[in-house]
């Protein structure tokens, strides 16, 4: 046994330095020049652009490199006029050849210059990078806009991001004097839900696609916001504070912890854990360390999901893991609160509700109060929801037709947090099978160009108890896919700043710019993470810390365990 272990383990050293040769032979291989065949000025850019395409600016920087920063706008029409700004900045130096769009969380609202799902600037990687505010200019948490401005919501929807990505992508080429370059994109929640468009409505316009967590199947995404808060501010005392939240979480974890045969703080599926939060009731009176009655219905509600007209759910519910997360979005301070996005911006009030609130003023107009006025069991309210929704060409489910992404050769791949408060990975594990439906070839298809990773402990887009390098290392684990035909399996992802690998960080601080999302928490550790239909199976070794390793862990068919 003790041979087969440290065989295993020599082979995953093996393909990992394999990867790593790999990854580095295709950078050397990509390099089409060392110095841009054009010049960094207005009138030059401008000629490379399109006739819709109005340059503003282009300026030689220095920092984070040496590059040319190029800054303009796209003018849409039917409906319009509308301006999609964008930025696009261009290495002076060892370009790589290849392209890299970010994609922006939430409702975007403004020009990005770092990437934030892997967060830092990807031109320490020698890569083009452009990026958009989707044609509107506002606060992040605010979708209000979209039902006043048919321009900008359609621009928002994906038409912003598309125009963006083919105009920078021609400077792009144009500057280098290149024949081809690779063209990535990556982004979560709202930047997942721009990669979604992507693929299904213009699946010409990118190579590779890092799509995490993409806001849900649908905007009942945001009506699970809404009714968390109708439920934590249902009666006196419905409101469960992030330090209960903490206490339930440690209580789940250790009921939970070895489902997966393994004890290492993490609970690998959510959907195995049968916690009942009312074993945590207080005997007498409140205390930190139970739950009042109140305290449970509502946590026994979020969990659940908000129910329909005919009592079922309407979408997932927050799962029972990493519930520390929660607070994010059911309220990081008790009841009132206020629907200004501003609130969730500072990390104040309630998440959810702002989001929710924004999105049913979009549909029903500025004057709407979801909180009050929305009742997701009546009827008449969800039929208004859905039929505003179908108006706006916004929240409806997606098609998952990515039949136009398998013939243009695209590559993609899937992520999730396991322990996701806001964007279900048993949502997009189901988008993923019914993606499958489209293909030619059905869903045998899949694997020769789509692969779905859920990454235990991680919440959303980051954060939890979960790895803090993921995203990275699956955009390196897609760049040898697109450019190198290796398929990606197994991929080894690290907690602790000792041992994340962050692919953007500034080389000489080894800090990345535009972080959104914090950091997970825990001790520096190993976490492996493995492609639908395989999961993560510890090999069982008593060797203290053994868990914390990735040699101790492989990739298995659902359901075995290592021998």
């Amino acid at each position: 046994m003790r041979d087969l272990r440290l065989k295993a383990a020599t082979r995953l050293a093996a393909t990992a330095l394999s990867a790593a040769v790999g990854m580095l032979t295709a950078g050397a291989a990509m390099a089409q020049t060392s110095a841009p065949a054009g010049k960094c000025d207005v009138a030059t850019i401008q000629a490379m652009a399109g006739a819709d395409t109005t340059i503003t600016a282009a300026d030689p920087t220095a920092k984070p490199v040496p590059h040319c920063k190029v800054e303009g706008y796209v003018t849409t029409t039917n409906p319009g006029p509308n301006k999609v700004q964008f930025r696009l900045q261009l290495p002076d130096s060892d370009w790589a050849g290849r392209y890299y769009f970010i994609g922006m969380g939430a409702a975007a609202g403004y020009v990005p210059t770092d990437s934030q799902i892997p967060a830092g600037n990807p031109l320490y990687k020698g890569f083009a990078v452009a990026g958009t505010d989707t044609g509107h200019i506002g606060p992040m948490a605010d979708w209000s806009f979209m039902g006043r401005n048919a321009a900008q919501a359609i621009d928002h929807v994906h038409r912003g991001a598309h125009v963006a990505a083919v105009t920078t992508q021609a400077i792009t080429k144009a500057y280098y004097n290149a024949a081809k370059l690779y063209r990535y994109h990556s982004g979560c929640s709202g930047g997942g839900r721009m990669g979604v468009m992507a693929i299904e409505r213009h699946p010409e316009d990118f190579d590779g696609v890092l799509l995490g967590a993409p806001g849900g199947r649908s905007s009942a995404t945001m009506i699970k916001f809404i009714v968390a808060a109708q439920e934590a501010s249902r009666e006196p005392g419905a409101w469960v504070s992030p330090a209960k939240l903490a206490m339930t979480e440690a209580k789940v974890t250790a009921a939970c912890d070895s489902l997966d045969g393994a004890v290492d703080g993490l609970v690998a599926d959510h959907r195995a854990c049968r916690f009942d939060v009312a074993k945590l009731a207080c005997k007498a009176g409140d205390a930190p360390d139970c739950l009042t009655g109140p305290e449970i219905r509502t946590i026994k509600a979020i969990n659940r999901g908000p129910l329909g007209p005919d009592g079922k759910p309407l979408t997932q519910g927050m799962p029972l893991t990493n519930m520390s997360v929660w607070s994010g979005f059911t309220g990081t301070t008790p009841p009132p609160w206020s629907a200004d996005p501003a609130t969730m911006m500072r990390g104040q009030g309630n998440g959810g509700l702002v989001i929710g609130d924004t999105m049913s003023k979009a549909l029903f107009g500025q004057d709407y109060v979801a909180l009050t006025q929305f009742n997701a069991s009546r009827k008449a309210d969800m039929d208004a929801w859905w039929a505003a929704a179908n108006r706006l060409d916004y929240g409806q489910p997606y098609s998952a037709n990515i039949a136009g992404f398998q013939k243009s050769g695209g590559k993609l791949l899937l992520w999730n947090g396991v322990s996701d408060p806001c964007c279900s990975d048993v949502e997009l594990e189901q988008y993923y099978h019914d993606a499958g439906k489209t293909l030619v070839g059905g869903p045998a298809a899949l694997p020769q160009f789509v692969r779905y990773y859920r990454i235990p402990g991680m919440a959303h887009c980051g954060g939890g108890t979960g790895p803090g390098d993921a995203p990275d290392l699956m955009l390196d684990a897609l760049i040898n896919w697109v450019e190198k035909g290796q398929a990606p399996d197994a991929i080894v992802t690290h907690r602790g700043a000792d041992r994340m690998k962050l692919s953007f960080a500034d080389p000489a601080t080894k800090v990345v710019s535009g972080v959104l999302v914090p950091p997970p928490t825990g001790q520096a550790r190993d976490i492996l993470i493995c492609p639908l239909p395989k999961v993560a199976v510890f090999n069982g070794s008593r060797t203290p810390g053994a868990v914390n390793e990735a040699a101790n862990w492989s990739c298995k068919a659902a359901g075995r365990r290592a021998g």
